[in-house]
């Protein structure tokens, strides 16, 4: 009971304290949208906290899906909302929010600890009257993932098989013909020349056979079988083979519109990534007589080593290959996957990209799937790098992971998003500042950081 008092007594304290508290930084992060609603992200878990309209009390799951506990201590939280409605307009609702983190806080405290969350406050406008404001979402929405191991490997490997999996339709067996009683003058009342399967049933089969109705037997009662006329149905083994298309289309939406020649793609088949891996795959699929991309190179950030066995520039777990067929391809991926092991979140995406450029020598466009929710443990190498980098970032929230905005400006090269192409990095220097998602990042000392 002691204890628990201390934490209230800590949380309460520090909702008093000034502006390093951490719940009044995340109360100035205050956007007014007319409506919350939950955004679905592939590779990404989300989960909501909610609580009643004007009150402080939160409803706790019983669980948490990806969790052994009810805590997030073992996954890695990337964004956090509170979502609350404008209403009483009048009123400064700061209290009432506040009271809210403390109890978010008190339940999990790792959440207040973890300096890489991104916060967001959502005040939704659309609650003009109390009935409308009571309607609406009310509490906190937490998104994460959980960390890699090598169980989450085996059950991205399985997910990205299962997208991969062709659907397949079988063709229906389509007979069209007619029947008749008498072969005498056909050629003369019908075009019969394509109807070269001709066989002799019994009335009722014969009819039942081509879909006729039984009812038109009466019609034939002065026959006992009937001659079958049809057509070659083709081949009725005959499959479709489709892909399904995946959940989140960032890779397919950016290849798509960029016209991209000879291109060295590096992907990251770390966390999961799977729904990236997966697109990537379904655009290979239906490109693959282009042969636009000539170097496929996938990264698990060091195979199976630990953390102080990985050395900048020499962490391994690069997989490579030139093929354009598909079959190579996939089993390069599924090669890759296979064999990481997790670790630490940053991850070795440029030793990867000098392993492609050295590779490679004729490739043109260099791309990069990157994960925006794991930054680069080898900055250091970025010298080392000439070409323009293009880098489809995936996952994207409410924040940049600055690293990648960093290597497209310093390369030249530009920055991707579904529905979004930056391609003037070039134009901004030393002090200037971009802003993404709502979030500004400055270029200082040479790396775009967030403010």
């Amino acid at each position: 009971m002691r204890i628990i008092l201390l934490t209230i007594g800590l949380w309460s304290a520090m909702a008093t304290v000034g502006q390093h508290s951490p719940i009044n930084r995340i109360l100035s992060q205050n956007a007014r949208i007319p409506e919350y609603l939950p955004v679905k992200t592939a590779g990404i878990q989300t989960v909501i906290i909610p609580c009643a309209y004007g009150q402080p009390v939160l409803n706790f799951p019983s669980s948490l899906p990806g969790m052994e506990t009810s805590g997030f201590k073992q996954v890695q939280v990337l964004s956090a909302e509170l979502v609350y409605t404008d209403h009483p307009a009048v009123q400064d609702l700061k209290a009432l929010n506040t009271q809210r983190l403390i109890n978010l806080f008190t339940r999990y405290p790792e959440l207040a600890a973890d300096s890489n969350i991104v916060w967001r406050v959502n005040r939704q406008t659309n609650g003009a009257t109390k009935e409308s404001a009571i309607s609406l979402l009310h509490g906190f929405v937490i998104h994460y993932r959980v960390r890699q191991s090598n169980a989450t490997i085996a059950a991205d490997l399985d997910k990205l098989k299962t997208l991969l999996k062709p659907k397949i339709t079988t063709n229906p067996k389509q007979r069209r013909g007619f029947v008749a009683g008498d072969t005498m003058r056909l050629r003369e009342q019908y075009e019969i020349e394509d109807y070269t399967l001709v066989q002799k049933l019994p009335v009722e089969e014969a009819l039942r056979y081509l879909g006729i109705d039984e009812k038109e037997k009466y019609s034939y009662k002065n026959y006992d079988s009937l001659y079958v006329y049809e057509k070659p149905p083709g081949d009725s083994s005959a499959v479709t083979r489709t892909l399904l298309p995946p959940e989140d289309s960032t890779v397919l939406q950016v290849l798509d519109r960029m016209s991209w020649e000879r291109m060295l793609v590096v992907a990251d088949v770390t966390a999961s990534m799977y729904p990236y891996s997966g697109q990537l795959m379904y655009w290979l699929r239906l490109h693959e007589d282009e042969r636009r991309i000539h170097q496929f190179v996938f990264f698990n950030d060091g195979d199976q080593k630990e953390e102080v066995e990985k050395v900048t520039g020499k962490t391994g777990g690069i997989y490579t290959t030139g093929s354009s067929v598909y079959a190579v391809v996939e089993k390069t991926v599924y090669q890759a996957m296979s064999n990481g092991c997790g670790g630490a979140i940053p991850e070795n995406n440029l030793e990867a990209l000098l392993t492609g450029l050295r590779t490679c020598t004729t490739c043109k466009d260099v791309v990069m799937i990157a994960d925006n929710w794991s930054g680069v443990s080898d900055m250091a190498l970025l010298a080392n790098i000439r070409q323009p980098v293009h880098i489809i970032l995936c996952g994207v929230l409410q924040s940049i992971q600055p690293d990648y905005l960093t290597i497209a400006w310093q390369t030249g090269g530009s920055l991707h998003f579904a529905r979004q192409d930056i391609n003037d990095l070039a134009r901004y220097k030393e002090g200037d500042t971009l802003r993404l998602y709502g979030q500004n990042y400055t270029i200082t000392g040479g790396r775009f950081v967030k403010q």
